[in-house]
């Protein structure tokens, strides 16, 4: 038997033997992590979880945002006299749910978009504001395992008028055929049908106004306005008063020259009717009792021109006889010009810059001294045919009118005035179009870049039923090609001079765009060409309207769009 001092000694050696593996046991971290991720992982799970959820969620609500942001602007778009009714509600509520449809990123149903968030905003239906305003949740995918089943989404956003000067110059297409209807591609009624296109353009001049009515007025209890110049154009154009009343000295005043003849008396005497008969016009008087002839010869003449555009009203008249023939005629100027000095180095492949010396195509040069910076008056009646000794084809459009305010009354009474003769000169229009709306040149001091410290946004609307179609032997801005030679060099047929002519739209329109002005272009009953839809800012705003209904609606939405749009948010 042990004793008791060895049962001492060995229950003291079993206590220290337990010590050493409670030691061994405290310092071995084997096993440790395991128990670690186990007591972490649901926190884990909660972090990662929401990260992906709230991920989704943001991501969801830019997709909202982008497609409530489109809905505004579209609702604002087809918002008329500035008032939001159930056209302006589903035609945003269309956008919205295009760019954001049902089940996108799983949100709910059809109820989460309130029809009720359309609305303007209280109190300001006249600032023309849209607002639409959208609910909807998010069901989560992690989250819902905590007891979080979805994410409430909700956005609102605005489009409203921005605040800027507006400037449109309507540049339109009055040339014969304008007379015809929509379904005629040639009419000899030389009066005005009730189909006529050119009805169907004061229409539609009106329905521009009128979608742009609200913003006219707006714009103008801001202290800021919306202005309308207006270019009528055919193979002629009406702007020499409307120079004339910039500075007088712009148009010429002293001597032109024109195809025309003038009297020559013969020697002879006791001369027959049929000796003096002149082989190109037939035109001939005899002297009394000498029997002496007189002559009326073709010749390009440098004519006296003072009388004829005489600001003087009680000079403004002038009597042709002497260069016509025949019995006394008293004409009076009505505004129309001759283009001033251009080059004839233009042709279909020049590119888009001004040539040196083409002073027509330079909207920013002033006329000086010199005669060949000026603008020439229109004289069809005393310009005659060199082939037949007739009076040639002439137009002139109703006059111009410079950027301006204008009341519904004085407009509708303007267009009325509006008829529709000549050939189809493209350049015309986009010349004197740009001209009008330039910063610079002429008319630069009316056309400021701001107005009352707000930036000015400048149009164009360009309105044609043809395609370029010139004359050799048509009195035109250019006088008459065939003999005058100053767009050809050199006349070849009308192919050359049609093609000619269209490089110089091509160039007015590159030169229009380089001084910030947005162009639309609208053929009317006439598919576009490619000169046509490139003069267009972009290939939205180059279009066909093929009846009168279709036209005024074109240029409906021209005005919606020209309305400058900015989100509020």
């Amino acid at each position: 038997m042990k004793s008791a001092r060895q049962n001492r000694i060995a229950r003291r050696r079993g206590r220290i033997g337990q010590g050493g593996i409670l030691a061994r046991l405290a310092r071995d971290t084997r096993g440790n992590t395991l128990i670690l991720v186990a007591a972490a992982l649901l926190p884990l799970m909660a972090l990662i979880g929401s990260g992906i959820d709230m991920g989704r969620g943001y991501l969801a609500q830019s997709r909202m945002q982008q497609a409530c942001d489109a809905a505004a602007l579209a609702g604002r778009r087809a918002m008329t006299a500035g008032v939001v009714d159930s056209t302006v509600s589903a035609e945003a509520e269309k956008f919205f749910k295009f760019n954001f449809p049902i089940g996108t990123d799983g949100q709910a149903g059809t109820a989460a978009f309130k029809a009720k968030g359309f609305k303007p905003v209280v109190g300001s239906a006249a600032n023309s504001t849209v607002t639409v305003s959208a609910t909807t949740t998010l069901p989560t995918t992690v989250m819902k395992i905590f007891g979080f089943q979805s994410l409430p989404l909700e956005v609102t956003c605005y489009a409203k008028q921005d605040f800027v000067n507006t400037d449109i110059v309507l540049v339109l297409d009055t040339t014969g055929s304008m007379l015809c209807a929509t379904t005629e591609t040639s009419c000899s009624n030389s009066t005005e049908k009730t189909s006529s296109k050119i009805k169907a353009l004061r229409s539609a001049v009106l329905a521009l106004y009128d979608e742009l009515a609200p913003v006219q007025t707006q714009l103008a209890a801001a202290g800021l306005r919306l202005r309308y110049g207006i270019v009528p154009y055919s193979s002629g154009v009406n702007v020499g008063k409307v120079v004339q009343a910039v500075n007088s000295s712009y148009i010429v005043s002293d001597t032109w020259n024109y195809y025309s003849r003038a009297a020559t008396t013969s020697t002879s005497t006791s001369m027959s009717s049929s000796t003096c008969r002149n082989s190109y016009n037939g035109t001939y008087t005899t002297n009394g009792s000498t029997g002496q002839c007189v002559y009326y010869p073709l010749l390009q003449r440098s004519l006296d021109v003072s009388n004829y555009v005489s600001t003087d009203a009680s000079k403004n008249n002038v009597d042709v006889a002497p260069l016509i023939g025949g019995a006394s005629k008293i004409v009076k100027w009505a505004g129309c010009i001759e283009e001033r000095e251009t080059v004839s180095t233009i042709t279909a492949t020049s590119g888009t810059a001004i040539p040196s010396g083409a002073n027509d195509l330079n909207t920013d040069l002033v006329p000086t001294a010199t005669k060949a910076t000026k603008w020439a008056p229109y004289w069809p009646e005393v310009v005659f045919n060199q082939d037949t000794g007739v009076a040639p084809q002439v137009a002139c459009p109703t006059e111009a009118r410079r950027l301006t305010g204008w009341t519904r009354t004085d407009l509708n009474d303007y267009l009325d005035t509006l008829r529709a003769d000549g050939g189809t000169y493209h350049d015309n229009g986009m010349i004197w179009g740009a001209r009008f709306i330039s910063p610079n040149g002429i008319f630069g001091a009316n056309n400021p870049s701001t107005y009352n410290n707000f930036p000015v946004s400048r149009y164009i609307i360009f309105m044609t039923d043809g395609m370029t179609d010139t004359g050799a032997t048509l009195y035109h801005t250019y006088g008459m090609e065939k003999w005058d030679k100053r767009v050809t060099g050199g006349y070849v047929n009308d192919t050359d001079s049609d093609n000619r002519h269209k490089q110089r739209f091509r160039m007015m329109c590159a030169a229009a765009k380089n001084i910030g002005v947005s162009i639309w272009v609208v053929a009317f009953a006439q598919a576009l060409d490619s000169d046509l839809t490139a003069c267009a800012s972009s290939a939205a705003q180059a279009s066909t309207s093929s009846t009168s209904t279709d036209l005024s609606s074109k240029f409906v939405e021209i005005g919606k769009n020209i309305g400058a749009l900015r989100l509020t948010q």
